[in-house]
């Protein structure tokens, strides 16, 4: 099975490429608008490139949602995306094609065979799905980190970012009939990790210093809100997810859709737990998360 990883490269995003080099058979990187701008995020992701010496191709789409302005996270990733640490520029290229032209092209050429890791704003998938929206029946599996399983939002009062960023990307993706797995924002941070205790887990390697010198700026926001010197890596739960979906410990089928309108409800992951509504499951909602395998898939990833 093949793998295309759609990514906003912040600092989770950043641990989560490195688990799915390492655990699934990446095809390509596609790059959105999200932690950062488009620009700042496509030089995150050649960087990263470098940093793990892989071949994998990288491309550039969306740079701004489908209806409203774009939206960043610079307090939490740093203005850079990745802690604001000094580095050297890119050596690697983009590709010249689109993410959503090479997204469609991955569908055709690996029908029924391709998988997609989303970690940012779904603006990427849904204009693929705008493009040709056949592209649903020809996806195997879609493992999305975003939105929320108990409206507990961490952009607006009930909207996790991915989700907030692309409110009518998200809606359209739940709507497409793929097999989904959603990862939502509780689960992740239930299984946080404290930066003392990923230094002692990940060793010493130069990439394992490279990695934990981007989550000191994170971790220093989350001590400011939540009084632990602590990181909360959603990207590598759903990273996990795709490598290996026992990760998942406590799931459930739901039906799930997302509101684009309200002043407060914009970007709401509303979820039928009740069956309430009369509509079919159109996704698996991860609940709870197996934290060794989320940890070990990184370490796995720092080898």
């Amino acid at each position: 099975m093949k793998w295309i990883i759609d990514t906003d490269p912040g600092v989770d995003d950043a641990a989560a490429i490195i688990a799915a080099e390492k655990g699934l058979d990446v095809l390509a990187w596609s790059i959105v608008h999200g932690n950062v701008d488009l620009d700042k995020a496509l030089v995150n992701a050649l960087f990263l490139k470098d940093l793990l010496v892989t071949r994998t191709p990288v491309f550039a789409g969306a740079e701004k949602p489908l209806l409203e302005k774009r939206i960043s996270a610079p307090s939490v990733h740093g203005n850079d995306g990745l802690g604001d640490l000094e580095r050297s520029p890119a050596k690697s290229r983009e590709e010249k094609e689109h993410s959503v032209d090479m997204i469609l092209k991955a569908s055709h050429d690996f029908p029924g065979e391709l998988g997609l890791l989303t970690l940012g704003p779904l603006t990427n998938i849904a204009l693929a799905l705008g493009k040709d929206w056949t592209l649903a029946r020809r996806v195997r599996r879609v493992v999305i980190m975003g939105g929320t399983s108990t409206a507990r939002g961490n952009t607006s009062p009930v909207g996790e970012f991915n989700f907030a960023a692309d409110p009518e990307a998200a809606a359209m993706v739940l709507k497409s009939e793929m097999p989904i797995t959603l990862v939502p924002w509780e689960p992740t941070v239930e299984i946080m990790f404290k930066l003392s205790e990923l230094q002692a887990e990940l060793g010493d390697k130069p990439l394992a210093r490279t990695f934990l010198a981007m989550c000191d700026r994170f971790a220093r926001y989350i001590e400011e809100k939540m009084g632990t010197r602590s990181i909360i890596l959603s990207d590598l739960v759903a990273a996990a997810a795709a490598i290996d979906p026992h990760t998942i410990l406590k799931k459930q089928d739901v039906f799930a859709a997302v509101e684009t309108a309200g002043r407060w409800g914009r970007g709401l992951t509303a979820i039928d737990y009740a069956g309430v509504s009369g509509e079919k499951p159109n996704l698996e909602l991860c609940l709870v998360a197996d934290r060794g395998k989320v940890l070990q898939v990184l370490k796995d990833g720092l080898r």
